[in-house]
């Protein structure tokens, strides 16, 4: 086990790393001296930690532990004042006594140049651009013993978003499905949707795509998971204007990253859409658009069938690109 030393400043913008790296920390202190050899200062409310009652932690003594490790997080709230108390504590030194400070995002200099003064370490976890994200996932696959297929990552991506803590929990799932084996495109994509967001995500692409088939079974499996029809208009609708903006573009002459840009929705996500566009008519489009507004409108005006029914109805209409 590596030398621990008297202080660390954790720092940056990768949420995953950072709480991995806490997690390291919090077991090496129960290892060493059980769950009281970690003291934590919190921040309350909207504010940073406890400066002070950090400040006056530091040369107390442990009769119960042989390290004390003293950690408080989002030091970034700090004004100048806080920041300075807490420096200078840190040149004081305390025997037998690591203190463990956590910055999102942008690194506090004065914090980082008194730690490293203090004989400490400076982290710095910085989250990779949404381009490099499928290539970090592969990694980060290997690290857990199964191999993730960079197309399987791509469309990760494409259903979760950029968060790494998101992310992260999602190849811990698949570590334990994968078993040291591997992960495709294949194995992603005839999964059972966990989450009703990327079972929406999975609707709307299969409207948007023109399979039918798919769309219905997407939307029926919703329902019996008990998504509200009326929310479910609201994301396959969006999903259908975001893919009209994007054909008007495109066909305008615009490049499609360009258009790809321009739309209100994650990079990677709008990359995707403006590629599943190869085909599309613009006509079936604005049928579809129209096909779930009608939908919406009949939904408030109550029927003589279940809305569930209506939704099917809509959803192979739409995907089929017919006229409402």
């Amino acid at each position: 086990m590596a030398e621990i030393k008297p202080a660390y400043l954790i720092t940056g913008s990768d949420e995953a790393k950072i709480a991995a790296a806490l997690a390291r920390l919090r077991a090496r202190a129960e290892g060493e001296g059980g769950a009281g050899a970690l003291e934590v200062f919190e921040p309350a409310g909207g504010g940073g930690p406890d400066a002070d009652a950090l400040v006056g932690a530091l040369p107390a003594l442990s009769l119960t532990a042989t390290r004390r490790y003293l950690l408080a997080d989002r030091v970034e709230r700090w004004g100048a004042a806080q920041a300075g108390r807490v420096a200078e504590a840190l040149g004081d030194g305390a025997p037998d006594t690591t203190v463990v400070l956590i910055a999102h995002g942008k690194k506090p200099a004065k914090l980082a140049k008194a730690v490293e003064k203090a004989g400490g370490e400076v982290l710095t976890y910085d989250a990779p651009r949404d381009r490099d994200l499928p290539a970090r996932l592969v990694a980060d696959a290997a690290e857990r013993g199964f191999a993730l297929e960079l197309a399987a990552a791509r469309l990760l991506v494409e259903r979760m978003g950029a968060s790494t803590i998101r992310l992260a929990n999602e190849l811990d799932r698949l570590a334990l499905w994968a078993d040291g084996g591997e992960v495709t495109l294949a194995d992603l994509e005839s999964m059972v949707v966990d989450t009703s967001e990327e079972a929406k995500w999975t609707l709307s692409d299969a409207v948007v795509e023109r399979r039918a088939d798919s769309a219905v079974l997407a939307a029926e499996r919703l329902i019996s998971q008990g998504e509200g029809v009326t929310g479910l208009v609201y994301a396959v609708s969006s999903r259908l204007r975001q893919a009209h903006e994007a054909l008007t573009g495109l066909e305008a002459g615009r490049p499609p990253k360009q258009v790809a840009s321009s739309l209100q929705m994650h990079p990677y996500a709008a990359t995707m859409l403006v590629k599943r566009l190869r085909g599309a008519s613009l006509d079936e489009l604005r049928a579809g658009i129209a096909t779930f507004a009608d939908l919406e409108v009949w939904c408030r005006g109550g029927s003589d069938y279940e809305e569930s029914v209506a939704l099917t109805l809509a959803v192979r209409r739409a995907a089929s690109g017919e006229a409402g």
